[in-house]
């Protein structure tokens, strides 16, 4: 194997590694605030994490995209924006605590629920810090694979350290707190290493053009945000109690299980932006590879998650969480979703046309909030549930039309069809089997639908091959410019 192609194993299988002990870290933290504090008062845990999550998107802004592509493009310009871009997200975080806070108040929440929110208003000052986008534009993955993992191990032990009872919610804020600073100066610690000085750049006509730019992507990390966590808020205003902690608790679980999707689009982002300057076929050669792994490995695991969507949720967090079971089984299946919408929404932003991208989000959004008014009331967290997947397919529709308009074609439906035919055939042996044994049937139909990958997608393993080869070629050319700009 080349130089390069080690280089990509090794800073795939870190991203990998780091992004796995985050979400262990996260799921004790979580599991043990589950166990620890009645259901309602979790609750109030999982309300903080929803508008912690919205605000944090305030600071971004949309932000690191814009920096990966640029300095993709130019890495001369890797010192510039990482001076540039912290402090435009600094000047944000003053509105987004004040913002935060003030909504904490106007939801009518209990007191220490009110109180929590605000000290996770405060930990979200270190997103001004979180330079991901810096490494991931270098080609440095390796050092883009930790932060996360140390902020959500910090964030556990502090949990379970602090924390014993309804009586201190409280701490879960310093906890947060806490695990927001040590992050900031990792970032802060590698860059000033690794990369360019650590500096501060407010230079007024810089940042106009670094907002005017960013716009359109902060503003559909935002749509997304609410897109996001809105159901959870609807639900604490509108029905409250344990139906918060039913869809907060099921729906982290399935954010969790979605950074892989994330993480998957994070390394595929430059290697779609060379494609797209190299120009010819490579874009559209790129897209339907990947789509074909994409679509395989993301009906995989929505269907793992429906055969498993009790045990998981039991697991997850104990027997009394066993009524999240359903909510986790239906928006576990937003998971393929945008994996299979991440390929016409990163072409769009690899094309610079972010703007029809925040199209699909507010029409993602729109839908989102008008089932959940209709739902949630009536069905509490399976209607929020149903609304979430359903402004996730909304978003995808949007955004492969404008795709496949505007930057060329996309893949579609016709690749899900023999992921689809598999699954089927994968869920007719689970019924046949379940009444034996609901854990040996469920693994009985993984294994049928692996199976029908190897034989109606004989191109499947050479796809990997290809995409390894494809992202090789970058961490090559980031291996011979150097990781300093």
């Amino acid at each position: 194997m080349s130089a390069s192609g080690l280089r990509l194993v090794r800073d795939a299988a870190a991203l990998f590694l780091g992004e796995v002990l985050g979400k262990v870290a996260g799921f004790v933290a979580f599991a043990y605030l589950a166990r620890t504090l009645t259901p309602a008062v979790y609750g109030g845990v999982e309300l903080a994490v929803a508008l912690s999550m919205f605000f944090s998107l305030v600071v971004d802004f949309g932000f690191g995209p814009i920096g990966a592509r640029e300095i993709a493009r130019d890495r001369r310009r890797a010192a510039a924006l990482a001076a540039q871009i912290p402090a435009a997200r600094l000047l944000l975080s003053v509105l987004a605590v004040a913002g935060m806070t003030a909504t904490a108040a106007a939801l009518g929440q209990p007191a220490e629920t009110t109180r929590l929110v605000a000290l996770f208003a405060v930990a979200i000052v270190g997103t001004a810090w979180a330079s991901r986008w810096l490494f991931q534009g270098l080609d440095m993955m390796l050092w883009a694979s930790l932060p996360q993992a140390l902020r959500m191990v910090v964030f556990a032990v502090a949990v379970v350290w602090l924390v014993d009872g309804d009586a201190e919610l409280w701490r879960v804020g310093v906890a947060e707190i806490a695990a927001a600073a040590l992050m900031a100066l990792y970032f802060v610690g590698v860059q000033q290493a690794l990369v360019a000085p650590v500096r501060l750049d407010f230079d007024r006509a810089a940042l106009r053009a670094l907002f005017a730019e960013a716009a359109p992507v902060g503003a559909s990390q935002l749509v997304w945000a609410g897109n996001q966590y809105l159901p959870t808020v609807l639900i604490a205003v509108l029905v409250g109690g344990v139906e918060v902690a039913w869809y907060g608790s099921a729906h982290r679980v399935v954010m969790a299980l979605g950074t892989f999707v994330w993480l998957y689009h994070f390394n595929l982002f430059p290697s779609l932006v060379r494609a797209r300057e190299a120009g010819g076929d490579a874009l559209g050669d790129l897209l339907e590879r990947s789509f074909r792994v994409a679509a395989w490995a993301g009906v995989a695991g929505g269907l793992a998650a429906t055969l498993y969507a009790g045990p998981i949720c039991r697991a997850a967090y104990g027997a009394d969480f066993a009524d999240a079971a359903l909510p986790f089984a239906v928006i576990a299946w937003a998971m393929p979703v945008t994996l299979a919408s991440g390929h016409a929404r990163f072409s769009l932003l690899a094309a610079g046309l972010q703007r029809y991208e925040l199209r699909a989000q507010i029409a993602s959004a729109l839908l989102t909030l008008g089932l959940g008014l209709l739902l949630v009331p009536l069905y509490g967290a399976r209607g929020a549930a149903c609304g979430m997947l359903a402004g996730s397919i909304v978003a995808w529709l949007v955004a492969q039309h404008f795709a496949t308009r505007h930057v060329g074609p996309v893949p579609f439906l016709g690749a899900l069809l023999r992921p689809a035919l598999a699954a089927a055939a994968a869920a007719a042996v689970w019924a046949l089997l379940s009444p034996v044994s609901a854990w040996a049937a469920g693994g009985v139909a993984l294994a049928v639908y692996l199976l029908g990958a190897l034989l109606l997608e004989p191109a499947l393993l050479r796809d990997l091959r290809a995409l390894r080869a494809e992202a090789a070629a970058g961490a090559g050319a980031g291996a011979s410019g150097g990781a300093h700009p």
